[in-house]
């Protein structure tokens, strides 16, 4: 139950915030509105209906007051056309009148033991009660002379039928019915006229009704209508916004690639310029004095052989400088790649790691004609140069493999060993030597990623776009 009633809560708070709370108060007096016309619309529809079935209670009053009358005028004819012509027809005339008229009087007797609304009032029941004893004595009368003329006393009959007692008697039911006919007419009136007044209520509410729901439901179009622009506008400004923090963002991206190759090259010419001054100052310095060595060993080979030896130990030590100056040179900045080209001086690497380390080499390299720009050159040979130092340092290999490739605008390196391999966690990937070759590759927009298993050697892949140009 509870879950029920909190997802309930959250649901509506959805549709809240989804259509807002100006709309959901329309929405909900429009819902209000609605219900009342439904509970008054059914109302106004139930009184109608009661006062038509009092209009029709009402007319078939009239209809059997009018029969009562007629039946009665019938009766009387008949009663004065048997009199004079004394023809049988006329009897029977007489006999089905006077039961026509027993039959309405009943009629009219069951509507008011019926308790109608049209005849509940004691004044035409009291006039009821006495149209009936005036319909009750005047068929007596009638009866009663037409006995006397059936009996062969045609003077009492005709005696009878010229006293005043019959015409009263005719006079008084005809009074009496005609108030009860002019009651009824007057409440069919008055119920006619509260019947229209009732329907034109009710029709008038009902078109109120649909007016104030078409304009609340015009208002709550209005407001979709405002929302929905709103919103349009706001998703348009942050499609803009976003084009331009985009545009922005590509912009940055492209500016630090920019400056970290810029950076790069920067790291590169200052690295070359120092093993230039190291090749120069310092070969010059170490040249001069082996040059000044072997003099003075020439000197003194004849009178002091033993200073002579100790110089000549001295000369392998500068032999060894010069060729650790050589290495220290080619590693500062491989001049190869400006004398001879970027791939003849790759493969001069490779080839001198495979001799020096007895590898068994699988070389995929792309034709000497693809050109690269030099910060580019510069970042592939230090990863090739840096993975195979590794290699050479710890992997123990026997073999090795170095493929290089150009797909669309980039270039990719894939180095791998037959090594004693490592496990590639956090601690690895910090090491000096992985965490300079990734920010590099990383630096201009590259990735590179390293594989290795103890045991199962280690599997280098980097890729490197090829187009990134130097402020």
């Amino acid at each position: 139950m509870e879950e029920n009633i909190s997802w309930i809560k959250t649901w509506s708070k959805k549709i809240v915030n989804r259509l807002g709370g100006k709309v959901i108060a329309v929405l909900s007096a429009s819902m209000l509105l609605a219900l009342l016309s439904v509970v008054f619309t059914d109302a106004w529809v139930v009184s109608i209906e009661k006062q038509s079935r009092q209009i029709e209670q009402i007319e078939k009053n009239v209809i059997v007051l009018e029969q009562l009358r007629n039946s009665l005028v019938s009766a009387e004819s008949a009663q004065r056309g048997f009199l004079l012509s004394r023809r049988a027809e006329f009897s029977e005339a007489f006999t089905r009148a006077v039961e026509d008229a027993r039959r309405n009087i009943k009629k009219i007797e069951g509507l008011v033991t019926s308790k109608t609304i049209t005849m509940k009032g004691k004044q035409e029941q009291s006039w009821l009660l006495a149209l009936n004893s005036s319909l009750e004595a005047k068929t007596a009368e009638m009866r009663l002379s037409l006995s006397f003329f059936k009996a062969g006393q045609e003077d009492e009959a005709l005696q009878l039928v010229k006293l005043d007692q019959g015409i009263l008697e005719m006079a008084k039911f005809m009074q009496y019915s005609q108030l009860l006919l002019d009651q009824q007419n007057e409440a069919l009136v008055t119920l006619i006229s509260k019947r229209r007044t009732t329907t034109a209520v009710a029709r008038t509410a009902i078109i109120g009704s649909a007016i104030i729901l078409l304009l609340l439901v015009i208002m709550v179009i209005r407001q979709l209508i405002h929302e929905m622009t709103n919103r349009d506008l706001l998703r348009q400004q942050l499609i803009r916004d976003c084009d331009v923090y985009e545009e922005r963002l590509k912009s940055s991206t492209r500016m630090l690639k920019t400056m970290a190759l810029d950076y790069q090259a920067d790291v590169e010419r200052a690295r070359q310029k120092l093993a230039r001054e190291l090749h120069d100052e310092l070969g010059s310095i170490l040249t001069a004095t082996k040059m000044d060595i072997s003099w003075t060993m020439r000197k003194l080979k004849e009178t002091d052989p033993d200073i002579t030896e100790k110089l000549s130990k001295t000369m392998r030590y500068l032999d060894q400088g010069i060729q650790f100056k050589r290495q220290v040179v080619q590693n500062l900045h491989p001049s190869m790649i400006s004398t001879f080209g970027f791939w003849p001086a790759l493969r001069s690497l490779i080839d001198d790691m495979a001799e020096r380390n007895q590898w068994e080499m699988d070389v995929i390299l792309p034709d000497e004609s693809t050109e690269l720009n030099e910060p580019i050159n510069l970042i592939a040979y230090r990863v090739v140069q840096e993975t195979l130092n590794n290699a050479s340092k710890y992997a123990h290999a026997t073999k090795v493999a170095v493929h290089i490739v150009v797909a669309l605008d980039y270039l990719k390196l894939e180095i791998e060993d037959n090594g004693v391999g490592m496990t590639v966690d956090a601690e690895h990937e910090t090491t000096h030597g992985l965490a300079g070759m990734r920010n590099r590759i990383m630096a201009i927009g590259g990735r590179i990623e390293l594989s290795s298993k103890p045991g199962q050697g280690v599997r280098l892949l980097a890729i490197v776009p090829m187009h990134v140009k130097v402020v």
